[in-house]
């Protein structure tokens, strides 16, 4: 039987909508909403970046990156020290609160992928990371294209 018709965006939003409920119940100790959980993975993997690359790695516009990085801020997560080259720009670096939780962090992240790719072989994780690739640049070209366009 065919999916065709089927929506690929009902699914998405319904692995969307259970990621937000696990990482909110796995970091509500420390404060952070489930919303700011990808804005610390990327500095995670990369400390000291702009809050404009932090947007741009994230596909989030400027305004909720800002408000993310000021709820991190608040908490004590982040702290953000004008770049030397250009004063203009706010570099953001991890402080020892955020650096004392990567491990749990990470390891709760990891956690997650696990259970949504339980039962998959190595080739099907490849693919399914392949496929959720190209269709979040199909989403981010579109509404690019369409704001373009405006």
């Amino acid at each position: 039987m065919s999916n065709h018709h089927e929506s690929v965006g009902k699914w998405i939003s319904t692995i969307h909508r259970y990621s937000m409920i696990y990482k909110s119940r796995n970091v509500i100790q420390y404060g952070v909403g489930a919303g700011q959980w990808e804005f610390l993975n990327v500095l995670y993997q990369k400390d000291g970046i702009s809050q404009d690359e932090l947007a741009h790695k994230l596909n989030m516009d400027k305004t909720t990156t800002t408000r993310a990085v000021q709820k991190l801020e608040s908490l004590g997560f982040v702290r953000r020290q004008s770049s030397e080259e250009d004063r203009r720009i706010n570099l953001l670096f991890l402080t020892k609160m955020s650096l004392g939780i990567k491990t749990q962090f990470q390891s709760a992240m990891q956690q997650w992928t696990e259970i949504l790719v339980q039962g998959f072989s190595e080739d099907e994780r490849d693919l399914l990371l392949n496929m959720l690739k190209k269709i979040s640049k199909n989403a981010v070209d579109y509404i690019s294209d369409m704001e373009r366009n405006v």
